[in-house]
């Protein structure tokens, strides 16, 4: 791995392929993304992950390249870095729907994150339709108009 945030990206779709929701992953951890990934690819719903970023600056730049619709955050530790990355998303993309999906269940973890900007703040174990549907709960027609 070449350290560049997109090396973990399959090519670029051609811009008249539908290629369904596009998906930016944030997460320190390799591994992790990988297994969201497998997650999204193996659900039988129509979206692309078009990348895979291990911070804000990376996912930032992903987000610009590939005009992604949703960005999938999880939290390291300490979750500050996590809170930092969705005020920074935030901050660059207001109409980027971000949902934060990790193992914290901290109540005031939760409300920090979506007061950063997060649209929705979902507990570890979820399902690609349960980060959907909060996608389309935060930002009605998104899916549809990916």
């Amino acid at each position: 791995m070449t350290g560049q945030a997109d090396t973990l990206m399959p090519t670029t779709p051609e811009p008249d392929v539908d290629v369904g929701t596009r998906v930016i992953l944030v997460d320190p951890r390799a591994d992790r993304r990988s297994v969201m990934r497998q997650m999204f690819e193996h659900a039988g719903v129509p979206v692309s992950v078009v990348g895979e970023a291990d911070g804000s600056v990376d996912g930032g730049a992903l987000v610009e390249q590939h005009q992604a619709v949703l960005a999938v955050v999880d939290f390291p530790s300490p979750v500050s870095g996590g809170i930092d990355t969705v005020a920074a998303l935030r901050s660059q993309f207001a109409e980027l729907t971000i949902v934060v999906s990790t193992f914290v269940t901290d109540p005031g973890t939760k409300e920090q994150a979506l007061a950063a900007g997060a649209n929705a703040y979902l507990v570890k174990p979820v399902s690609a339709r349960e980060i959907l549907a909060a996608m389309d709960t935060a930002s009605p027609g998104a899916l549809s108009g990916s």
